[in-house]
């Protein structure tokens, strides 16, 4: 699986810091990625003006997967309140059902993920949602915040998806079933 680096890291800054000026509209945005391969990194993130200053949104980001695991970082830079989001979220689903309530029991993944600011003035929030196994179908990263400067703000985050790693239980039967065949094959050549 891989880890977040601080490169990582270091990139979601400068993707955010540089997404800044291109300011866009408020509005729920639902984006579909594309799992091509495993494993994967699927950049994800949003740009919101001035004018929505104090709105809350709730960015969904689906997508489908064969089993696998999944983990993501989520980092907006907040420069006091000139520049900033608040309350900033993740939280993973099932499905692919635009939810801003709490979710249909039986489906939340990850609850709200884990939330750090590094200083009141100038600022990064990261968000991460720790790694989780999942089955194979379709699930929806959802991104919660509030505007909170008054110049807009934005975030950048990055989704891993790792192939499953198989269980142990499946390594025995793995085992036991190749002892079985050399010992069919071994019988067979003794017999002849």
């Amino acid at each position: 699986m891989k880890l977040i680096t601080r490169k990582t890291l270091l990139s979601i800054s400068l993707v955010v810091a540089f997404g800044i000026p291109s300011f866009g509209a408020l509005a729920d945005n639902f984006t579909t990625l594309s799992v091509v391969s495993l494993p994967a990194s699927l950049t994800y993130g949003n740009t919101f003006a001035s004018s929505v200053s104090g709105t809350t949104f709730w960015d969904d980001y689906i997508f489908t997967i064969p089993n696998g695991s999944v983990n993501s970082v989520t980092s907006s830079i907040n420069l006091d309140s000139i520049l900033g989001l608040s309350d900033l979220r993740a939280r993973l689903y099932t499905g692919d059902t635009h939810q801003i309530t709490s979710v249909v029991p039986g489906t939340l993944m990850s609850e709200w993920g884990t939330t750090v600011n590094y200083s009141p003035t100038v600022s990064a929030t990261t968000v991460v949602l720790n790694p989780l196994a999942l089955n194979a179908g379709t699930y929806t990263l959802q991104i919660k915040g509030t505007v909170s400067g008054l110049g807009g703000g934005s975030y950048a985050g990055i989704l891993n998806i790792a192939p499953a790693v198989p269980e142990p239980d499946t390594y025995a039967m793995l085992v036991a079933g190749m002892g079985l065949v050399g010992f069919m094959s071994r019988r067979r050549n003794k017999k002849t």
